[in-house]
C-alpha cells in the first residue's frame, strides 16, 4: 500500500489516522462555526479550534459546494485565495494546509504560495490537476465524482465509485475519497450503507483513503437526529471507518474525532 507525505506528514496505513479540520473563507458556506473572512480571526480559529484540538491537516474551502449556490470560476476562487494565504501565514501552530478546489490553476497558485496539498472535489475534472500536484510533490485528494467542473456529484453504487476513482492512472501522490452523503438526490441511505460496509475494498486502489462523514444526513437518517445532535453518530461512524481502513477523517469536530479515530485505530488495526 502506498503512503504519501504532505510537508513531512506521513499519511497511509503505516501511520496513525490523520484528522483534517475545516476552515471556510467562503461567506456562503452553511456551517457557521468554520466560516471566516478575516485572516486574523481565521488564523486564531485554526490555532485554537483546529490545530489546538489535534488537527493534523487544515482543509481551506474557497467556496461552498452546496448545490444551492452558483459555482465560482477559477478567477473568482483566485480572488479569495489572498485571504486564505494570509491566514496560513498568520497561523502559529504546526499543521499541513490543504486547499479545496476543482481548478488546476487555483491549485498551482495555492501550492506556490504555501499550501501543502489539494482536495479536489470534482475528481480530476480539470485534466491538469494531477500533473500540477505531481510537479509540486503535493498529495491530492481525488473525490469520487462525475468529471464535471460545473458541479461535483455523488455516485451511487460502490462498483461505480470504485471505477470512477481508478479511471485514468491514479498518480502516486493521490488519496481517494469515496464521497459519502448528500452530493446527489439519487444517492440513498442504502447506497451509503453499502459503501460503508465495503470501505475496505478501496484498499485495492493502493492509495490512502479519506472519508468525510461528519454529521452528514445519511447518519441523521439512521439515528433520527438533526445536524446539531449528530455528533455521537459521527464519532461511532468514525471509529468504524478507521477500523475499516480510513487514513484521513475530515471533520468540523476535531477534538472528539481525534479520540474516535484513535479508538478505531488502536482496537481495529495492527499498530
Amino acid at each position: 500500500m502506498t503512503n504519501v507525505s504532505a510537508a513531512g506528514l506521513h499519511i497511509g496505513p503505516d501511520h496513525p489516522p490523520r484528522v483534517m479540520g475545516v476552515l471556510n473563507v467562503s461567506e456562503e458556506s452553511p456551517y457557521d462555526p468554520s466560516v471566516y473572512d478575516d485572516p486574523a480571526e481565521a488564523a486564531a480559529y485554526v490555532d485554537d479550534e483546529l490545530v489546538g484540538e489535534g488537527a493534523d491537516i487544515v482543509d481551506v474551502g474557497l467556496e461552498s459546494a452546496n448545490k444551492r449556490f452558483e459555482v465560482l470560476s477559477a478567477e473568482e476562487e483566485l480572488e479569495r485565495l489572498d485571504a486564505a494565504v494570509e491566514t496560513v501565514e498568520r497561523v502559529d501552530g504546526d499543521a499541513v494546509f490543504s486547499i479545496e478546489t476543482r481548478y488546476a490553476e487555483v491549485a498551482e497558485a495555492a501550492l506556490s504560495r504555501g499550501f501543502d496539498m489539494v482536495n479536489d472535489i470534482c475528481g480530476f475534472a480539470d485534466p491538469d490537476m494531477a500533473d500540477v500536484c505531481l510537479a509540486h510533490d503535493a498529495p491530492v485528494v481525488k473525490m469520487a465524482s462525475p468529471p464535471d467542473l460545473e458541479r461535483p456529484g455523488a455516485i451511487a453504487s460502490v462498483d461505480d465509485i470504485y471505477a470512477t476513482l481508478e479511471r485514468d492512472p491514479l498518480p502516486e501522490n493521490a488519496i481517494v475519497d469515496p464521497a459519502f452523503g448528500g452530493w446527489s438526490e439519487e444517492k440513498t441511505l442504502d447506497d451509503d450503507r453499502e459503501t460503508f460496509h465495503r470501505l475496505g475494498e478501496f484498499r485495492d486502489l493502493d492509495r490512502p483513503i479519506l472519508i468525510s462523514i461528519n454529521r452528514k444526513n445519511f447518519l441523521g437518517d439512521v439515528v433520527g437526529r438533526d445536524t446539531d445532535e449528530r455528533l455521537p453518530a459521527s464519532l461511532a461512524a468514525t471509529a468504524l471507518a478507521v477500523e475499516r481502513g480510513a487514513d484521513v477523517v475530515r471533520t468540523h469536530d476535531v477534538a472528539e474525532t481525534v479520540d474516535a479515530a484513535t479508538i478505531g485505530h488502536t482496537f481495529g488495526r495492527e499498530c
